[in-house]
């Protein structure tokens, strides 16, 4: 996150510079009206196809990034990269992949952006591999269990199978809360994870609150229950390339216009996803 070292003068002092008692009174009423003069298209130097931002998604996760019934991509996250490729100037392509495939491809140049919600962990910001941008969400992660398995807490977790999305950060603070080093089953996917726990193939999912909740509004949701203490509580956002540098200060500021001319609020409000401003607000986002 860019800071800035200038030391505003008081309000006052610059109205009265600028016009004296009349511009004070006229901008104390309404508030100064601050822009930005976007460049548009972005000078963008290294995407991977000229004039297009080339997009890594799974195309799995029920209103956020999936298949709708024209055999189309829909979701939050598409709209979302859709209108920052527009403000770009650019096109979007959209590229589904696994999971397992999305960060070692980003990695070998096949993608410019990725993730459709990473979380910030020490090893990805410091990552050679890609940059993460400024958080998009809060990410409530937590454990799913089957109501008929008798695991109703923490506790009743110990010794049990666990599995989740193969790579997943899910997964691994599945792992961490239950004291676990390995999973009993890695899925490419949320469709066959939700199925693997749905069969019994193990006992405890590690997934996001999102897909947690998408589970319980599903078919078969009134088999699922989330268990009561989150397994991580973190800041998520995209993965760029790890040669646009360009690319990820543009992501950047367009994220943060998002979210303050409600554009983000807007998109997470037509597919139902949760709205963690105020939570961004108090990690300085």
């Amino acid at each position: 996150m860019l800071t800035s070292c200038v030391k505003w003068a008081p309000l006052a002092a610059l109205l009265a510079f600028a016009g004296g008692a009349e511009a004070q009174s006229a901008a104390t009423a309404t508030g100064p009206q601050v822009s930005i003069d976007l460049p548009k298209p972005w000078p963008l130097r290294h995407l991977v196809a000229t004039g297009t931002l080339t997009i890594a998604t799974t195309g799995k996760s029920a209103g956020v990034t999936f298949v709708d019934e024209s055999g189309k991509l829909a979701g939050a996250r598409i709209d979302l990269w859709t209108k920052l490729a527009d403000d770009l100037g650019i096109k979007p392509d959209f590229v589904v992949i696994d999971w397992p495939g999305v960060l070692p491809g980003l990695a070998a140049n096949r993608f410019d952006i990725a993730c459709e919600g990473a979380s910030w962990t020490k090893a990805r910001l410091a990552s050679p591999d890609f940059y993460m941008t400024r958080p998009l969400e809060v990410a409530i992660n937590v454990g799913v269990a089957l109501k008929s398995s008798g695991i109703a807490t923490w506790s009743d977790a110990a010794g049990k199978r666990l599995g989740g999305v193969k790579g997943e950060q899910e997964l691994k603070d599945l792992l961490a809360k239950a004291g676990a080093k390995t999973a009993s089953l890695e899925l490419p996917g949320v469709p066959e994870a939700r199925l693997a726990l749905l069969n019994g193939q193990y006992d405890v999912y590690g997934t996001g609150m999102q897909v947690a909740q998408t589970l319980l509004k599903g078919e078969d949701g009134d088999k699922f229950m989330i268990l009561g203490e989150p397994t991580a509580v973190d800041a998520s956002g995209f993965c760029v390339n790890k040669n646009e540098g360009d690319l990820a200060q543009a992501v950047n500021v367009l994220l943060a216009k998002y979210s303050v001319d409600g554009t983000m609020a807007s998109i997470n409000k037509k597919w139902d996803m949760p709205d963690t401003t105020a939570n961004l607000a108090k990690l300085g986002y």
